[in-house]
């Protein structure tokens, strides 16, 4: 049985926050950019930090779902 480490879902958790914050900020200078170069630039950069919030947020799920389904297997 693994044994769920708190402190690390705690760290996900702030990373999953920290990066759509990432994004949000990215988006806004995107808006506020003057030329077509610099707005593509931040939202190639807006859409990376959601990729990595999302691949973060599916790591937690799984790791929650391995436990559950441990939990389930040992009685």
């Amino acid at each position: 049985m693994r044994v769920r480490n708190v402190a690390e879902e705690k760290k996900n958790g702030e990373d999953f926050d920290r990066y759509r914050r990432f994004a949000q900020s990215c988006l806004r200078l995107a808006q506020l950019a003057n030329d077509q170069a610099t707005r593509a630039m931040f939202l190639a950069m807006a859409q990376t930090w959601n990729s990595l919030a999302d691949r973060n947020i599916n790591a937690t799920i799984q790791t929650a779902l391995e436990d559950f389904n441990q939990r389930q297997l040992d009685g």
